[in-house]
């Protein structure tokens, strides 16, 4: 009788820790909702897309321009030309370096875009 008690509570005990480990499965970066105030993937490609344009018209390399410049750079200010606020901005590249799956996404995409208007001859 005590052994057949131990086994149910052996087997109670073997239920529930299988349960909480397939119920602490991990989310994928793809699947994981995107907190407000941070821009999608599509406002970061565009962006980043008239960055880099802007950096290739000005002959400024963007990652030697501070934070506080990157306004006054440019010609034309990607940020300003969007109405996306800097703060935002700043908000949302914290955000994709610390998901680096969505980062690199953006970053294939604004490549592609970029290789396609240099094939179209618009660069």
């Amino acid at each position: 009788m005590l052994t057949l008690h131990l086994m149910r509570i052996n087997l109670i005990k073997l239920f529930i820790v299988s349960s909480l480990l397939f119920s602490c499965k991990a989310t994928s970066e793809k699947d994981e909702t995107i907190p407000s105030g941070i821009l999608t993937e599509d406002q970061m490609i565009r962006v980043l897309t008239d960055a880099y344009l802007a950096e290739g018209a000005s002959g400024i390399n963007v990652k030697s321009v501070t934070g506080e410049k990157f306004d006054s750079t440019y010609v034309f200010n990607p940020l300003k030309d969007t109405q996306i606020k800097k703060s935002t901005f700043d908000s949302s590249i914290v955000y994709y370096t610390q998901h680096p799956k969505k980062l690199k996404i953006i970053y294939d995409k604004v490549l592609d875009k970029l290789s396609v208007m240099q094939a179209k001859g618009k660069l």
